[in-house]
């Protein structure tokens, strides 16, 4: 099988090949089988926050159960961060129609 593409075109199949991670006949089988591929570079950034966020509330936690005393402005910036990160990961849900 063999098909031609512009510059342009190669360029946009080289980046969503790199970004899927699979390979060639992965990528195209994948494409006409479900006639879409979902590109998961956008959560990276949000799996890395949400590993940071879970951090952060293993900290708080250890500290309550200290008796260490927790301030509010604490806990509801920890509240607010998770908030903006579980709305990011719904907002990228809805775009891939997950």
């Amino acid at each position: 099988m063999s098909f031609r593409l512009n510059d342009k075109e190669y360029a946009l199949l080289q980046r969503k090949l790199a970004a899927s991670g699979k390979s060639l006949t992965e990528f195209f089988i994948e494409t006409i089988s479900k006639g879409k591929v979902i590109v998961i570079s956008d959560f990276i950034p949000l799996l890395s926050e949400l590993k940071r966020q879970g951090v952060n509330l293993n900290q708080l936690a250890r500290r309550a159960n200290q008796f260490s005393p927790l301030t509010e402005q604490e806990l509801l910036t920890t509240l607010q961060q998770c908030q903006n990160t579980y709305r990011r990961l719904y907002e990228l849900s809805k775009k891939i129609g997950a």
